[in-house]
């Protein structure tokens, strides 16, 4: 049973780094698996689901390139605390096996952006807060160099 669990879920990370095409989104599908399993309450978790979340929302909310989300992660690393928000009750209907691992990488880029979009969608009780984290990390309209 883990085993297959295991190899599903890296599957599409397999598949990412095996195709140019699909490692131009593959920082999306990490930031989302990401937050679709946020951890606990160690300050670690903590940080990672606020980083996350953050880089989430740049790239659906104003397009940013997912190319950029390792110097954002960057940047973010250093903005001082990061409060625990608590998962969402209602989780997003999509997984990480709603992504094909063949075919077309564009289809792949479309279902990673629906699940993006619904495990961001799951997470609303705590835009607000992105959106404050984002302003105060200076990041609400990136500008990467």
């Amino acid at each position: 049973m883990l085993g297959c669990l295991l190899g599903a879920v890296w599957r599409p990370a397999a598949a990412q780094y095996s195709d140019p095409l699909r490692m131009a989104f593959h920082q999306l599908i990490v930031d989302t698996y990401a937050i679709q399993h946020p951890g606990d309450n160690d300050p670690r978790a903590i940080q990672s689901v606020g980083i996350h979340l953050m880089t989430l929302c740049l790239f659906l909310e104003h397009d940013t390139d997912p190319g950029l989300g390792t110097k954002l992660h960057r940047r973010m690393v250093q903005r001082p605390v990061f409060s625990q928000l608590d998962p969402p009750v209602r989780k997003a209907d999509l997984t990480v096996l709603s992504v094909p691992t063949n075919g077309d990488p564009s289809t792949a880029k479309t279902a990673a952006y629906a699940w993006a979009a619904d495990v961001w969608a799951a997470w609303h009780a705590h835009h607000d807060t992105v959106h404050a984290w984002l302003s105060g990390s200076g990041l609400a309209s990136p500008s990467i160099n």
